[in-house]
Parts: C-alpha cells; sequence; structure tokens
C-alpha cells in the first residue's frame, strides 16, 4: 500500500462521511498536521478497510461505534452514525449497542472498585474486633 496524500485522505472522509460530518479536529489536522491525517488514513485502512479484517462492514461499524461510545469521543461516533444506513444498522440495534455499552462501563465501575470494597470490609472487620 503506498501512501496516500493529505489530500486523498481528506477525500476519503469526505466521500465516507460527508464534510459537515468530520470532526472539527480532522479538518483542523489537514491544514496544520497533515501526516496526523494521513496516519488516520492509514489506521483505517489496516484495520476497517483492510482485505484482512474478518468482519464485514456492519459489524466493523458497530464495534467501532461501541469503542467511540466507551471512549466517549462524540466526534467519531457522529461521523460513524453516518454510515449506520449504509451498513444496515436499525435503530434497535444502536439501542441495543448503547445498552450494551451502558452495562459494560457498569461492570468497570463495579471492577475497578476492588480497592473499596477491600476497604470497606477492613472496616468492618476493625470496627467489630
Amino acid at each position: 500500500m503506498s501512501k496516500p496524500s493529505p489530500d486523498e485522505v481528506y477525500k476519503m472522509m469526505q466521500d465516507a462521511i460527508g464534510e459537515d460530518n468530520m470532526s472539527g479536529a480532522m479538518k483542523k489536522a489537514y491544514k496544520t498536521a497533515p501526516s496526523l491525517l494521513v496516519d488516520h488514513g492509514i489506521s483505517c485502512e489496516q484495520s476497517i478497510k483492510s482485505e484482512d479484517n474478518p468482519f464485514d462492514m456492519k459489524t466493523s461499524v458497530l464495534i467501532f461505534l461501541t469503542a467511540s461510545l466507551s471512549l466517549k469521543d462524540d466526534a467519531c461516533t457522529s461521523a460513524f452514525a453516518q454510515l449506520c444506513d449504509d451498513v444496515g444498522i436499525s435503530n434497535e440495534e444502536l439501542i441495543s449497542l448503547i445498552r450494551i455499552v451502558k452495562h459494560a462501563a457498569s461492570s468497570g465501575v463495579i471492577g475497578s472498585s476492588e480497592v473499596l470494597l477491600d476497604f470497606m470490609s477492613k472496616r468492618s472487620n476493625s470496627t467489630s474486633a
């Protein structure tokens, strides 16, 4: 794969999600740090658009949306939401995706609370001794 130019990557993004749906950061990178935009384009080609990607485009978009929701990246969520109609993602599927991400986030909070749960356990044991 030859390295794309910043203009080629920008055009690819325009064609995929539309100028209006591109994040401000991507537009600014194009003007001020075009190598970042090129890196982003290469990353896309090596992940979602890779011939080695075992997932179809619908599944790839769902995975991307899951990650962008988890990372609280509104720009990426907005950009990839534009692809939902193209790849056949229904509102019901998006609602389930949101519920799954919400559950995972909640599970993460419980998982991260082990230190506090240990503290509370020790506190309970010391007050009963």
